[in-house]
């Protein structure tokens, strides 16, 4: 972990709502959403394309400011953070895992996971050691030399989440994370995620319209709408 320590909710919303506002017409993307999320949980937001899962996301991670309600992360109202505090937050708190996985193809597997830990001055230290320690920890130790176009899609999805906890993230986030995989492929990381939560404390948030995932979440979150119902 980091060293911090943030008591109750690692994530709390009250009454979010997020409207966007394109060529003046209004569009309720999030509406009036209440939740929260502790350390060590793993909470799956369970929705169809469009229901608002991506930008809830953001709005967490503060990517995205909220219209009205309130955000909590770390224990601290997202608007009283500046924004490079944020940033800090989101190079050293928090880790993210995308459907597309977005690792940089010219890279290879330990250079895609040593990125993160070369920006986070904090990590720079002992990098080498760690990525080798992560990619055993996820079993990809054979992927340490190899380039993402050599790579299967689940390999690459492996090596995407050792890239996101490799600054000891206390928050993970994770959009569509399966929708890519086939359905071995999709249960493994899935699985990995969970254990993610369960060993490292993490809290784990994941979006997603796959119904293979709800029997390792330790809560689901119906999303439809922009509301939870």
């Amino acid at each position: 972990m980091n060293g911090f320590e943030t008591p109750g909710p690692v994530i709390r919303l009250e009454k979010v709502t997020k409207i966007f506002n394109d060529s003046g017409q209004p569009t309720t993307a999030v509406r009036e959403v209440s939740l929260e999320a502790r350390r060590g949980e793993m909470v799956l937001l369970l929705g169809p394309s469009g229901s608002g899962k991506t930008t809830l996301l953001t709005l967490i991670a503060g990517l995205t400011r909220p219209t009205s309600g309130s955000i909590s992360l770390f224990g601290k109202n997202v608007e009283e953070y500046s924004a490079t505090e944020l940033q800090s937050l989101r190079a050293e708190r928090i880790g993210f895992v995308f459907q597309t996985f977005l690792l940089i193809d010219s890279l290879t597997a330990t250079e895609n996971i040593e990125i993160v830990l070369r920006f986070n001055r904090k990590r720079r230290a002992g990098r080498a050691g760690k990525t080798r320690a992560l990619l055993g920890e996820l079993g990809i130790e054979h992927l340490a030399d190899r380039f993402p176009r050599a790579m299967s899609q689940g390999e690459k999805q492996r090596v995407a989440i050792a890239r996101a906890i490799a600054n000891d993230a206390e928050l993970l986030i994770a959009d569509e994370p399966t929708g890519s995989l086939e359905t071995r492929q999709a249960i493994d990381i899935i699985a990995l995620l969970h254990g993610q939560a369960e060993r490292r404390n993490t809290t784990v948030i994941v979006a997603s319209h796959d119904l293979r995932l709800k029997e390792f979440a330790d809560r689901t979150l119906r999303l439809q709408d922009g509301m939870i119902s």
